[in-house]
């Protein structure tokens, strides 16, 4: 009987953790965690060096905190120039994980600044 109490217990913190109010965290954590992925991913798949891929990711954080107040449409087209980039330096799926970055950056940066 103990043990189910202290279950019951863990689940209500976990469902009270996952609520409107943690909104923000729980959004830059998904952020990081993809960020770091991407590092690993590049370095492992496509062969960019470490440091490249860790500068890549704190420009496309950097751009989208730069980027914050415009409308969407100017986004749609950085995403695009990026694609084209990556097809210019053949780096294709490397600039797409980027872009993928920079759109995490952005949905954070709406949320963050959204928040009650």
């Amino acid at each position: 009987m103990a043990q189910n109490n202290r279950k019951s217990v863990n689940i209500s913190g976990v469902k009270s953790f996952f609520c409107r109010e943690n909104l923000p965290l729980i959004s830059l954590i998904l952020l990081v965690i993809f960020s770091v992925a991407s590092i690993i991913v590049a370095a492992a798949c496509f062969h960019i060096n470490v440091v490249v891929a860790c500068i890549m990711v704190i420009l496309e954080a950097g751009l989208a905190a730069c980027l914050n107040r415009i409308p969407i449409w100017v986004h749609g087209l950085v995403f695009i120039a990026q694609i084209v980039i990556g097809i210019m330096a053949s780096q294709v799926p490397f600039m797409i994980l980027m872009a993928c970055i920079y759109v995490l950056a952005i949905v954070f940066l709406f949320i963050w600044a959204n928040h009650e």
